[in-house]
């Protein structure tokens, strides 16, 4: 096809961006009537906190996959096109 690029094609992996909105909005129900205390930190802060570890984690996976997909070659590109700079 013309003008579909190599890097459209490889962005489905942007969907486990997907997980963090789920830890966060579908699981609160849930993890709001849990007792369980860990280390006297009530268990929906720590719920939070691994949801911070989880973002770090996933939007990192999809910065390495994106690069490996050539995205930053199409940005290049697109810049070098409109004359625009970093």
């Amino acid at each position: 096809m013309a003008g579909y690029s190599p890097a459209r094609r490889s962005t489905v992996h942007r969907w486990l961006l997907v997980l963090p909105f789920g830890w966060q909005i579908l699981a609160a129900p849930v993890v709001n009537d849990v007792r369980f205390a860990p280390l006297h930190i009530p268990f929906p802060m720590v719920w939070q906190m691994l949801g911070i570890v989880l973002t770090t984690v996933v939007v990192s996976i999809v910065f390495v996959l994106d690069r490996r997909a050539g995205v930053d070659d199409e940005e290049a590109e697109l810049l070098e096109k409109t004359g625009s700079e970093r």
